[in-house]
């Protein structure tokens, strides 16, 4: 059965980018402001946690729209894992679910899927970093087969992504009619992640 068919029958950006700069004086500039931002405390309050996530946005953005990688790949993982820091922890706490979670006879979330969520997400969020777009958290769950579940909505439209070991699908939702208002399949590579959300955005 494809997604859809399961599924009906189960019925920020405040980010500006950073001015490119190609000298060694601007590379010495960005090496120092990623340290700093390391060292950062990012306190308890709200204010002081969109402030934080703001500066590794910045960070992340200049990096990703720069012609030239100032930053060592290892520097921008960290910014990187940072950022997505807070999906990530959702991500691992389905671990934490039993069997029968739903109160019937739902698998436990499955190890080998929330591993491949982590991947997944880090991959998406690069790629959209990458392309200039607009960031969005998705809503992190798991359904009764296991598998970690992400889910967005933007206006009438719904994404759903489906993480199973090694593999993702997806269902694209923009109305209530299944032949033409809802598509569903693979979402693994790099061309068809990228399509999807500015399908989304769009």
């Amino acid at each position: 059965m494809t997604r859809l068919t399961n599924l009906t029958s189960n019925a920020e950006r405040a980010v500006e980018i950073i001015p490119r700069g190609t000298s060694a004086s601007s590379q010495s500039l960005f090496q120092t402001a990623l340290q700093s931002i390391q060292e950062l405390d990012p306190g308890t309050g709200y204010v002081s946690k969109s402030l934080y996530r703001t500066v590794l946005r910045t960070v992340a953005g200049f990096y990703y729209n720069s012609p030239n990688n100032f930053f060592a790949t290892r520097d921008i993982k960290e910014v990187t894992r940072e950022e997505i820091f807070p999906i990530t922890s959702e991500i691992y706490n389905l671990l934490t679910w039993p069997n029968g979670w739903n109160g019937y006879d739902a698998c436990a979330p499955r190890f080998e899927a929330v591993q491949y969520a982590d991947h997944w997400i880090e991959l998406l969020y690069q790629e959209v970093m990458n392309s200039g777009q607009e960031w969005v958290v998705p809503n992190v769950t798991a359904n009764a087969e296991g598998e970690v579940v992400f889910e967005w909505r933007h206006g009438a439209k719904r994404l759903t992504i489906y993480i199973g070991n090694q593999s993702a699908e997806f269902v694209k939702v923009w109305g209530l009619d299944i032949n033409t208002d809802m598509d569903d399949g693979y979402a693994d590579s790099p061309s068809k992640r990228t399509s999807l959300w500015k399908w989304l955005m769009s």
